[in-house]
């Protein structure tokens, strides 16, 4: 095929299946469970940031991946709250091989499967710095490597509603993973 013919095919192959592909966009369909746009921003409880995290990890919990990660991710129990019946709010710390620390309160709201970051912790100013984006985004069914999919399927939320109230969802934490979150045959 000459190649103006082949870009020819690529162009009708692209308007055969990318038309669909744009109207299902258009109605807000997912292409393999993952979302193509994000939730709306909307309005949110009154949020009331925890005090500040614990300087070390110790009394932190882990969430375990069921796909490794150099990563590690913690969870400050006495952060853990349930608003309402499905939104989950707790302190997450992210710690690299090389000892970097990175802390933000966050929520999972379960009615929606989204997650947004309230604030971050700054240590050099021993303050929590709130936000300023309303934005949720999308939590991403088909991962195993993502910290929010697997606190959304594993430990916070059963079906669109919050596991329990805070001591129950701390101590989901504590007991670990019974079974990988997302495990595709």
């Amino acid at each position: 095929m000459k190649p103006r013919g082949a870009l020819a095919v690529l162009v009708l192959a692209g308007l055969v299946l990318g038309a669909p592909a744009d109207a299902w966009a258009q109605q807000g369909g997912d292409v393999e469970g993952l979302p193509l746009r994000s939730p709306e921003p909307k309005p949110a409880a009154a949020v009331r940031l925890p005090a500040a995290p614990p300087a070390t990890d110790a009394s932190m919990l882990p969430v375990v991946l069921p796909v490794g990660s150099d990563l590690r991710f913690l969870v400050d129990p006495a952060s853990v709250a349930r608003v309402g019946h499905a939104l989950v709010r707790y302190t997450l710390v992210v710690r690299s091989p090389s000892g970097f620390r990175n802390v933000s309160y966050e929520g999972i709201d379960c009615s929606d499967d989204a997650w947004h970051v309230y604030a971050t912790w700054s240590r050099g100013e021993g303050r929590w710095v709130a936000n300023p984006s309303t934005t949720w985004m999308r939590i991403h069914a088909a991962s195993n490597s993502d910290v929010h999919a697997v606190l959304d399927s594993a430990y916070w939320c059963t079906g669109k509603w919050a596991a329990g109230d805070a001591a129950r969802l701390v101590q989901r934490l504590r007991a670990g993973m019974r079974t990988p979150a997302y495990v595709r045959p």
